[in-house]
């Protein structure tokens, strides 16, 4: 389908952007110094972005209009640029020029978190916490400061002041934040707002706070900057929330206040649907909550929400659905995507997994280490690193080397395809007929199909380089011998561990079949009625669903205290929802699993000891132990060798994951 629409101009407010394709304003490139300014890094995250040119881009919920109460968490404040100090501006000015040295239109989303903030103080328009707990917050000592008048009144012009700088330092739109369970969100919504002033009960009174900010940000800076604002379509809350209806009486509203355009979004935090939403979720989720305020309003309208490929983004163009097409995401994991689309290389856009471990995931873990949110990606592993990392095509090919990579899992792959990259000569084999290890096998668990979507990509860019991939091949001693490579990266991945006393309890069952997980997927084994599944990390969790989509009672036991803590949290919220909806019975802290007479299943975990009734298949998805067999014996041939993925680790936190995986193959071929 050719991208007529997609590259179509269109007025937005002062601006007129060149293109549909719009990177969403995201906080994920968030890298501030001492003084909460821009760092090089930040800078190098979005101009490497710009170079794209996509139509529109910005600074996400990072742009705080007021300051934080005193934080729990040290250098928390450093996680948004300050609007609140004038001397913010000089860096964002350099940050704007930096991005403005590319055709694309720069802004900055106003912000004020309210209740999903963290700090020790949260703001609220009526004392109702949030539905979860609020990023970075690790203490339940937050107070709930109940908004005044005063304040109420104090804040309306801080947004108009923050409006005003960012006016100032050259942005060509701003973007109110009034999404997500926000400060403005939560006046919005009456789950949160109970006041009985100006200020609460009627759609009138609850609309006040955001057509006050408005009218301020317009009374401030006029028609000098395009002024958008981001709002929910939905809640999704069970009770009370905002609904679409809502959003739709709204809209007209806030385009008569001045709006120049409205970016429709969803979800609070805790909600059942998340804002954002992973692979669980259907792409373009938000899109009929899109197209029914579109209708409301003559003001451009753009919509975010799992739109990961650029023909979806084209078609919705087409039919008039949305008039912009915002993807952070996939603009994360392929900075490259609107350039790609522009000249015709679809194919060649890597694909957002919406996995959500790298981006949102690992930007909460370095927010709840103390440090400045960091984004990183699953399938991009320079996310973050863009300043540091700069990739050179053919930057080996004076001295070229003979690679051997042994394994065609994610991170075996990714080292063939970044140091072909390179200009090296490399050889991957791998002993199964397909690419993709482990990565393939997960893609068939109900939900979890995009996960495969890396593996096309991979192979046409191992094509494109030249890469030699010899699969159905067993790499023995002397088929080294006969390659004579001069580097041996062993990617051979892991297999499943079982612990000798869980074994000799097996071997007495006599009418309960055992599989592995991995001949579960690869061989489409059948299973019975009643299954225990041993193991409720990732892979187990995800089995667990798997069997129960056959009808059958199942048990998943785990010996830790929680269950698949490798996965995103956004991720395994819909995974759980989903095995606890069909019945699936989670069993936490085991300690002993026995095999009495007539193979009665007993196990024990910290709470006692429990018997499981007509247990008839027992599916192993324990710990898994690093294959690196083949290291010995390049090693022993004394040839260079690396061993990295599975092979080289399953113990830490990050292991077993395609996220470390893909990383190590990349970090190791970009110094072969």
């Amino acid at each position: 389908m050719p991208l007529e629409h997609a590259f179509r101009p269109l007025k937005v407010g002062k601006m007129e952007i060149r293109n549909r394709l719009a990177m969403s304003c995201m906080a994920g490139g968030a890298s501030l110094d001492e003084n909460a300014h821009p760092t090089d890094r930040m800078i190098a995250y979005y101009v490497e972005r710009a170079k794209s040119r996509p139509g529109m881009m910005g600074i996400g919920a990072g742009a705080a209009v007021k300051p934080f109460g005193p934080p729990h968490i040290p250098k928390y404040k450093e996680s948004s640029i300050r609007l609140y100090e004038a001397e913010s501006v000089a860096p964002m000015k350099r940050f704007v020029e930096a991005v403005h040295a590319y055709d694309t239109k720069f802004g900055i989303q106003l912000w004020e978190g309210g209740v999903q903030a963290g700090g020790s103080v949260l703001l609220t328009p009526s004392g109702v916490g949030g539905s979860a707990k609020a990023v970075g917050d690790q203490s339940t000592q937050s107070a709930l400061h109940i908004l005044t008048l005063a304040d109420i009144r104090s804040i309306i012009g801080q947004f108009g002041i923050a409006a005003e700088r960012c006016a100032e330092a050259g942005f060509d739109f701003v973007e109110i934040h009034a999404g997500h369970g926000y400060l403005i969100s939560s006046f919005l919504t009456p789950h949160f707002n109970h006041r009985d002033d100006d200020y609460g009960g009627s759609f009138e009174n609850r609309t006040r706070f955001v057509r006050e900010i408005m009218q301020e940000v317009k009374r401030r800076i006029g028609d000098a900057v395009t002024v958008g604002i981001k709002i929910n379509g939905d809640d999704y809350l069970p009770r009370n929330g905002w609904e679409l209806a809502d959003a739709c009486r709204l809209a007209p509203i806030l385009e008569a206040e001045g709006a120049d355009y409205l970016s429709v979004t969803a979800g609070v935090m805790g909600s059942p649907r998340l804002t954002v939403p992973p692979l669980y979720e259907p792409q373009a989720c938000f899109l009929d909550l899109g197209e029914a305020i579109k209708k409301c309003v003559s003001i451009p309208v753009s919509i975010v929400g799992r739109i990961k490929n650029v023909e979806m983004a084209e078609q919705l163009l087409r039919d008039g659905k949305v008039d912009i097409v915002s993807m952070g995401r996939p603009m994360i994991a392929d900075p490259e995507l609107v350039e790609k689309a522009r000249s015709d290389r679809i194919r060649d856009i890597r694909p957002c997994l919406a996995d959500c471990r790298g981006c949102l995931e690992q930007q909460m873990r370095t927010i709840m280490r103390g440090e400045a949110p960091q984004t990183s990606c699953i399938v991009n592993p320079r996310v973050h690193r863009e300043a540091e990392l700069v990739d050179i095509p053919g930057d080996k090919a004076a001295n070229p080397r003979t690679i051997l990579v042994i394994g065609a899992g994610c991170s075996g792959m990714e080292a063939a395809r970044r140091a072909a990259f390179s200009g090296h000569t490399v050889i991957l084999c791998d002993r199964r007929g397909w690419l993709g290890g482990q990565v393939r096998l997960a893609s068939r668990i109900p939900g979890r199909h995009e996960i495969g979507d890396i593996i096309p990509w991979y192979e046409r860019q191992l094509e494109q380089l030249g890469v030699d991939v010899r699969l159905d091949t067993e790499v023995t001693e002397a088929l080294i011998r006969e390659i004579a490579p001069d580097v041996v990266v062993v990617a051979t991945g892991s297999v499943p561990s079982v612990p000798q006393d869980m074994m000799t309890a097996l071997y007495a069952l006599e009418n309960v079949r055992v599989l592995m997980a991995d001949d579960l997927l690869e061989q489409g084994e059948d299973v019975g009625k009643s299954i225990l599944v041993l193991g409720g990390e990732q892979i187990g969790l995800q089995i667990a669903d798997h069997v129960s989509e056959q009808g059958a009672a199942v048990f998943v036991a785990e010996e830790g205290s929680h269950f698949a803590s490798k996965l995103a949290a956004n991720d395994r919220w819909y995974l759980t929802s989903r095995i606890i909806a069909k019945g699936v019975q989670r069993i936490k802290k085991l300690r002993n699993f026995e095999v009495l007479d007539e193979d009665a299943i007993w196990i024990t975990t910290a709470d006692g000891r429990q018997q499981l009734p007509g247990i008839d298949t027992i599916i192993l998805a324990n710990a898994r132990q690093s294959d690196r067999a083949m290291a010995e014996v390049t090693e022993k041939l004394g040839i260079e060798t690396h061993v990295i993925g599975d092979a080289a680790d399953m113990t830490s936190e990050d292991s077993g994951t395609i996220f470390a995986n893909i990383a190590q193959g990349y970090d190791l071929a970009r110094h072969l």
